[in-house]
């Protein structure tokens, strides 16, 4: 299983875990809530977890920007 972090504002790739390197307990999958799971990560088909996360842009723009928070999307 390969984990694949994308940016959930800008859909960017973030980072990127093959199969070899992914160890559950390293990452905190313990502490997440079967809705916390389900909401942050995907799987798909070929193995592929995507997990939402967020990029160093689309966080520099909130922080600079903190009223972007109420929006749903911020990025057109």
């Amino acid at each position: 299983m390969t984990l694949v972090y994308k940016c959930k504002h800008c859909g960017n790739e973030v980072g990127r875990l093959p199969s070899e390197m992914v160890d559950l307990n390293k990452i905190g999958w313990e502490h997440l809530s079967p809705e916390e799971k389900s909401q942050l990560m995907k799987l798909k088909p070929d193995q592929q977890v995507m997990i939402q996360s967020i990029c160093e842009n689309c966080q520099r723009l909130l922080e600079d920007n903190p009223n972007y928070h109420e929006l749903d999307y911020f990025i057109q």
